[in-house]
């Protein structure tokens, strides 16, 4: 009986435990979107110890981003099913697997099967992370997600610096090998403590093909994937081409390389604030005045370049990003209920891939095409504007 009360003690929502999974999940969110979302800053030195061209280099982010969400989509549905502890501690080998791949092979699909160990196990990661937070709270769920997704931004503010300390010391295998284990070590030390609580630990139905249909049936369903997968294409390519977006406008290269710093650290402190607003007046209403703001900055950065203004985008961008990152897992799990979360969370992840993987390669084309990133970040700019529509009207109750 004392076992009993002790663990309905523990898993009480908004207690001390789910504090502790907030935490743990912010280690991992940085140290693995970190590893990944900063392609920008080392695209050249991965190209340059390989000997791969500006094309290869761009393939092996999209084609990572695409194991990301789709893959790392699949294995969150799929673990749906298992308890948590051991999905997770195979997420940390897979990040061990992949760092130790990059240490041993020397062609360019050696590179690309190790980048997609590293997409599989952080898109995994990715997905158990933002759906198991807002199951451990009730009452400050807003700002315990947003709290959990400041890891997000805080991989883009600290990452690209340790990225240019470990350059100074060391070539890029080794620098990678640093990276991506200190990352496989926090994922391994989360899982001790991973676990979905007790009152919520059972799914609604069984995840099979009827629940799966049930869900890709729902219109409104269909509609919030492909406005979530449209409003995040912005984010794609900017991890991808920002630094050259940059340096384009007569930006400093070293100063780019911060660029995402910035945007970034800006977020961390607006993914708080956004959570605290969106529970006030509405988390619908502050996300998609977020994705607006976001398409605006957007359309600005290719006409500013001056120093002065670029801070000023960089900074709004960062802004935006805040809500937008941190409001749209307890959107979805108001709407579409917290039963199976994870396998919900996943299809959203799959959802995303399609404008994930062909935003940055559609950039770089229509950049060639048109001299500049005038065209395709302005085209950027109104596929964001679409998505959050989408967005908006997918997430309505049914009554309203």
């Amino acid at each position: 009986m004392a076992t009993t009360v002790s663990n309905v003690h523990e898993d009480t929502l908004d207690s001390a435990q789910g504090w502790l999974v907030v935490a743990l999940g912010v280690c991992m969110l940085t140290s693995i979107w970190g590893s990944l979302f900063t392609f920008t800053v080392y695209a050249d030195r991965l190209s340059a110890a390989f000997g791969l061209t500006a094309l290869q280099a761009s393939s092996i982010f999209s084609i990572t981003t695409a194991f990301f969400l789709i893959v790392g989509g699949l294995f969150g549905i799929f673990a749906a099913r298992f308890p948590l502890r051991p999905v997770v501690a195979a997420v940390g080998v897979g990040l061990g697997v992949a760092a130790a791949l990059l240490q041993v092979v020397h062609s360019y699909v050696g590179v690309l099967a190790a980048f997609a160990v590293l997409g599989t196990s952080g898109g995994t990661a990715f997905t158990v992370v933002v759906s198991l937070a807002p199951q451990w709270f009730d009452d400050y769920r807003g700002v315990a997600t947003s709290i959990t997704m400041t890891g997000v931004g805080l991989g883009p503010l600290v990452l690209p610096f340790v990225w240019l300390w470990l350059f100074d010391r060391m070539n890029f295998r080794a620098a990678f090998a640093v990276v991506v284990g200190v990352a496989a070590g926090l994922v391994l030390v989360s899982s001790l403590a991973y676990r979905r609580p007790q009152n919520r630990s059972r799914n609604g139905r069984t995840i099979d093909i009827a629940w799966l249909r049930g869900r890709i049936g729902d219109s409104y369903f269909l509609r919030t994937a492909l406005g979530y997968a449209l409003i995040w294409t912005w984010y794609y390519v900017l991890a991808s081409h920002l630094v050259t977006i940059l340096t384009t406008n007569n930006v400093d290269r070293t100063v780019a390389a911060t660029g995402l710093s910035i945007i970034g650290g800006v977020s961390v402190v607006t993914r708080i604030g956004g959570g605290l607003v969106g529970d006030r007046v509405g988390r619908r209403r502050t996300f998609i005045a977020s994705v607006v703001l976001a398409a605006v900055f957007v359309f600005a950065l290719p006409f500013v370049h001056s120093n002065t203004m670029i801070y000023v985008v960089l900074v709004g961008l960062g802004a935006s990003l805040g809500p937008l990152a941190s409001l749209w897992s307890p959107i979805i799990l108001t709407r579409f209920g917290p039963e199976n979360a994870t396998a919900t969370v996943g299809l959203l992840n799959i959802s995303i891939a399609l404008s994930a993987f062909l935003g940055p390669l559609a950039v770089s084309v229509l950049d060639s095409m048109t001299g500049g990133y005038v065209a395709p970040l302005v085209a950027v700019s109104v596929v964001t504007v679409l998505g959050a529509g989408l967005f908006y009207r997918g997430t309505t109750s049914e009554g309203e």
